[in-house]
């Protein structure tokens, strides 16, 4: 019951980055969500692209171990 699940958890990685914009932007916190959206107002266009990038690469590493996690939990799917 557990192996559908496991995908979504890789996706939840982004998903958190994303709200963390949301929540540094309202609440004034300074991290990488804020600065991302002070980029953005200011076409601070390299400093955009690098986040976007670092978002992409959180995207690839969280399928990434969700499918070694899906292989770790279900004896059936073996990677060659």
């Amino acid at each position: 019951a557990i192996l559908p699940v496991i995908p979504l958890l890789g996706l939840e990685i982004p998903q958190l980055f994303g709200g963390a914009i949301i929540t540094e932007t309202i609440f004034t916190w300074p991290g990488m969500g804020r600065l991302f959206f002070e980029g953005i107002s200011k076409n601070d266009w390299p400093l955009v692209q690098a986040i976007t990038m670092l978002s992409a690469f959180l995207v690839v590493g969280g399928n990434l171990l969700a499918d070694l996690a899906y292989a770790v939990v279900d004896p059936r799917i073996r990677y060659e």
